[in-house]
């Protein structure tokens, strides 16, 4: 439609506000209502009909992914408005590219005319020739903005205040300081339940499960039955109960966050100017100051939740699941023992490194060990700990001791030992792998056997590097916290008369279990298992002997 000044059409006019956090600095004239009352009165002053009003209240004009401009789009689209019309060009967008886009190419090609008041644009004039300009301009405006932004955001993190827009669940923002934290009594049991959850060995999904079961709000749910946000999820719009439908994102970000210690972790992110979030930071880059407010678990809690979850594994392919699912390990590679049952006709569960199944004998051995035998072992060993938790607590503490001192020297001699083969195995692969790259020069190996042969040296390597870096990182305690034997003693003496195993007792009471690779000793078959208690680590190593 070719537009003039004539009064005698009635012109669709869409009046378009916006305001973002950072124009409520200027006060009442940058205001919604004050855009929108200035904005009406020149259109009606022209005899011009307002077809509709679309407002985006805080949101940024870097991106057009506000919802408002969006309809607005959508209108003109499908030929529902002749003028668009804000107060300035920044109303419109501070990205001058796609600003410039919207008011060169997208409003001519679609019949609109836009006029932006105070800059004393209208494009149906020809004397536009400032507005890209305008718009650069516009876009360095909000540079220096989010320059400003990013600095005071930081100087507030170091100082431990909370910068969040929305309190962590569990929490509310104080009222009398909206940079401090305060325990919302109304869900801060729901965060308890969930660690207490997580240390008795279960691991997200069945977390999940068990809140929905219970009929256990989401934390969108809450915030809306606070007023704070009008939103739903895709699984609450689309599925019955959704709104007790939890994502385990959430459930495993409560888990990991030290908001709940009493500590202000800020800078978790990486944001780009116009772009917005990148990436997450890795945790050691985060701003966390320590004690800020009143935290929510305590620290053996949150150790002992996060431990957990972190040794979890996926449940077996045939969808069993062990009761020592994240507890037991292979000593050699880290890697956790994945329950299966072997090829006889009673189908006997069996647990194997997970290493060993997926790569096989060059990274690691079976390290395997039958469930049943492994379960009257570790029920053994928490019935005779329970006994002798029962004697007097000095000396249980000097038994303690003096196992603690042995286990030391011989895990130094061990990881000594490890440290040394694997790096001398990495070495034999470096060296494989330029003498394979020199095959393939010479044409002496095709591009299939060359790729194929590099993949899994290189996979070898990288998982003997990073078993190096984690045994060298490994610091073994020469003393024993005497605090820890205490929690230990009364844990464990509440199951002296223990029948039988269950997933919660376990997690409870043990850190994890090493089964070692079996060896032939004076013509039997010998395996040690390691069981490492909560609180205290390893109390003692017990060989286990098989007849041949």
């Amino acid at each position: 439609m070719i537009q003039t000044n004539s009064n005698h059409f009635s012109y669709r006019t869409a009046i378009y506000c916006r305001l973002s956090k950072d124009d409520e600095q200027k006060g009442e004239s940058a205001s919604i209502q004050n855009q929108r009352d200035m904005l009406e009165h020149y259109v009606k002053a022209r005899g011009w009909n307002i077809a509709d009003v679309y407002v985006d209240d805080g949101y940024t004009g870097l991106n057009t992914n506000r919802p408002s401009f969006q309809r607005l789009i959508k209108d003109v689209e499908e030929r529902k408005i002749d003028i668009v019309i804000t107060k300035d060009l920044s109303r419109l967008g501070r990205n001058y590219l796609q600003t410039g886009y919207y008011t060169e190419n997208f409003f001519p090609k679609n019949g609109v005319r836009y006029i932006a008041v105070n800059d004393g644009v209208d494009t149906l004039q020809d004397n536009n020739e400032i507005v890209p300009f305008k718009n650069v301009l516009n876009e360095f405006y909000s540079r220096d903005v989010s320059k400003k932004m990013k600095s005071a955001y930081l100087t507030r993190a170091r100082q431990g205040k909370f910068t969040g827009c929305l309190a962590p669940f569990g929490y509310m923002k104080n009222p009398d300081d909206t940079y401090s934290l305060m325990v919302d009594e109304e869900t801060s049991w729901i965060v308890e339940k969930i660690y207490n959850l997580a240390i008795s060995g279960y691991g997200v999904q069945a977390i999940r499960r068990i809140l929905f079961d219970e009929k256990i709000p989401t934390p969108t749910w809450w915030n809306r039955k606070k007023g704070v946000r009008n939103v739903f999820t895709k699984l609450e719009k689309t599925v019955k109960d959704g709104e007790y439908w939890w994502d385990c994102t959430t459930i495993k970000e409560i888990i990991e966050n030290p908001v709940y210690l009493g500590h202000t972790a800020s800078q978790k992110a990486n944001y780009q100017f116009k772009i917005g979030w990148i990436s997450d930071k890795p945790k050691e880059d985060w701003i966390v100051v320590e004690n800020t407010h009143e935290p929510i678990v305590s620290e053996d809690t949150y150790k002992m939740a996060n431990e957990k979850i972190e040794s979890r594994k996926r449940p077996f392919k045939t969808g069993e699941e062990s009761i020592f699912a994240g507890l037991v390990k292979c000593p050699d590679c880290g890697k956790a023992l994945n329950l299966g049952r072997n090829n006889s006709k009673k189908k006997e569960k069996i647990l194997t490194c997970n290493t060993y199944r997926r790569y096989g004998k060059n990274l690691c051995t079976q390290h395997r060990i039958y469930f049943d035998t492994l379960y009257e072992i570790v029920l053994a060993d928490i019935r005779k700990n329970a006994d002798f938790a029962l004697k007097d607590e000095k000396e249980v503490l000097k038994a303690l001791e003096k196992s603690r001192d042995t286990e030391n020297e011989e895990e130094q001699i061990y990881i000594a030992r490890k440290i040394e083969e694997d790096s001398k195995r990495v070495a034999e692969l470096g060296n494989k792998i330029e003498k394979l790259y020199d095959d393939w020069i010479n044409k002496k190996i095709s591009e299939n056997n060359f790729q194929r042969i590099l993949e899994k040296s290189q996979a070898e390597q990288d998982l003997l590097t990073k078993r190096i870096e984690e045994m060298e990182r490994k610091v073994v305690t020469s003393k024993v916290d005497e605090n820890g034997v205490y929690k230990w003693i009364e844990l464990i003496k509440k199951h002296k008369n223990i029948k039988k195993l269950d997933k919660e007792t376990l997690n409870e009471l043990i850190s994890k279990i090493y089964v070692h690779e079996k060896e032939v000793v004076d013509g039997e078959i010998t395996q040690i298992i390691e069981i490492h208690y909560n609180f205290i680590g390893n109390t003692d190593s017990l060989q286990v002997s098989y007849n041949l």
